[in-house]
């Protein structure tokens, strides 16, 4: 009986600590590994933007400025989260279209929180930012 349990220990112990080491390294990530290397940038010809707190939209069709916002998140760190708790009033919505086809949405709250949401796989993802992002770039775009 003891040999049963010394078997079953043995077996499940390097799992357990397998499993575990494997979720604290993968927790941590690059904006540009989640989003940057799922679609071409190049062919972003659209960023639709929601502001969330009186629900304005505005569209973003200038290639230069497109390039322009997506640059404020390059190379930003991010920590895979559960679950998203806001606490603050402002939160943007950008859609990035590629063709008149929404490929990933993303919900930025209050410059620690991102939602990314993969609109193909119908699958989203909660991080959280381990650097400060500004959000002014995307408040300017409402003036």
């Amino acid at each position: 009986m003891k040999k049963r349990y010394k078997l079953l220990i043995g077996i499940l112990l390097p799992l357990i600590i397998l499993f575990v080491s494997t979720l604290l390294i993968t927790r941590d990530s690059t904006f540009d590994k989640e989003v940057i290397e799922r679609l071409d940038i190049e062919q972003v010809n659209e960023i639709e933007i929601i502001r969330g707190s009186d629900e304005k939209s505005i569209t973003i069709t200038d290639a230069s400025l497109i390039h322009q916002i997506m640059e404020q998140f390059n190379g930003q760190s991010l920590r895979k989260i559960r679950f998203n708790k806001s606490e603050d009033d402002e939160v943007y919505w950008l859609t990035l279209h590629i063709n008149d086809e929404r490929e990933i949405g993303l919900r930025l709250d209050n410059s620690k929180n991102l939602l990314v949401y993969l609109y193909e796989e119908n699958y989203m993802k909660d991080y959280k930012f381990l650097g400060d992002l500004q959000l002014n770039f995307i408040e300017e775009l409402f003036q």
